[in-house]
């Protein structure tokens, strides 16, 4: 049977991430789909990156049958973006926003409304954006305004 689609896991050099590299392989298991693994670091990390936890989320993802790019930019947003097109993605996984969150997640929202996002937290919880269509269509049903307010959780893995 052929595969439907690709999920993209975008992580950090942080081992933490692979949370989000073993929640993938399991939504792209049930859901048939093929998984891949993407790390934009700034480039001025390029001389020096954190080799052992790449090394370790490389593992990761070859374990869960999945391959692995690193790439370097200073607007890691718009290289998911280029990347997310070229592969015909059609769902990201994030972490959750921390705190401290830098706006990434919000900004990759913006930069792609119609891509729906999943959000793995510390715990394994994943919440989920609905493409930007969807939720006004929700909201509207719900008498809601706010685009942001509808992060629905979704099942475990």
């Amino acid at each position: 049977m052929a595969q439907e689609g690709i999920l993209l896991v975008c992580v950090t050099a942080q081992e933490s991430c692979s949370r989000l590299v073993e929640y993938g392989a399991a939504l792209a298991k049930s859901e048939n789909a093929a998984l891949r693994i993407v790390s934009v670091l700034p480039r001025r990390q390029s001389m020096q990156p954190d080799l052992l936890a790449l090394e370790r989320l490389n593992a990761a993802a070859i374990e869960s049958g999945a391959q692995m790019r690193v790439y370097f930019s200073d607007e890691p947003i718009e290289r998911i973006r280029e990347i997310a097109v070229a592969k015909d993605v059609r769902m990201l996984i994030v972490g959750f926003p921390g705190k401290n969150s830098s706006g990434f997640v919000h900004a990759l929202h913006e930069a792609m409304p119609r891509m729906p996002l999943c959000m793995v937290d510390t715990d394994g919880t994943a919440y989920s954006i609905a493409p930007r269509s969807q939720q006004i269509e929700a909201q509207t049903a719900a008498g809601i305004r706010d685009p942001y307010s509808l992060q629905t959780p979704i099942r475990e893995m």
